[in-house]
């Protein structure tokens, strides 16, 4: 399987590296806001007196949704910056499965997709099958 790379022209590079990098700064600003967030609900946490197993409940709670956003956005701009690298290298747009050209709207939508939609969901089906035999070993 020969990868044909993209030679997109000097401007459109720096437009597709401009939005990317829009992209992880807006991400990088959420990462910060969550983490901020987080420390402060955990100081409020320790510095309060005793506290009910309702209230212990749900400050446990919304740690662990503070912490599932940390970890979504950390994701996303790991992939990021995996974008970038591949339009550094010239492979920007191109599956990194089968090498075909992945659709424009499909990078305008997700501008770090690394797959076309048919690599794509071939993935996923393979992961949702993956997650079911876990699931069975575990029972």
């Amino acid at each position: 399987m020969t990868k044909t790379l993209i030679e997109p022209t000097s401007t459109s590079t720096d437009e597709l590296r401009t939005m990317l990098l829009e992209w992880r700064s807006a991400i990088q600003q959420q990462i910060h806001e969550l983490l901020t967030q987080y420390r402060d609900h955990h100081a409020a946490n320790h510095n309060d007196s005793v506290l009910d197993l309702e209230d212990m409940s749900l400050r446990n709670s919304t740690a662990e949704q503070q912490l599932s956003l940390l970890e979504a956005r950390n994701r996303t701009r790991m992939m990021l910056d995996t974008a970038l690298r591949r339009l550094d290298d010239g492979e920007y747009g191109l599956c990194e499965d089968c090498g075909v050209k992945i659709g424009a709207g499909r990078l305008k939508a997700l501008p770090f997709a690394k797959r076309c939609l048919s690599c794509q969901h071939q993935t996923e089906v393979l992961e949702k099958i993956a997650r079911q035999e876990d699931r069975r070993d575990d029972a």
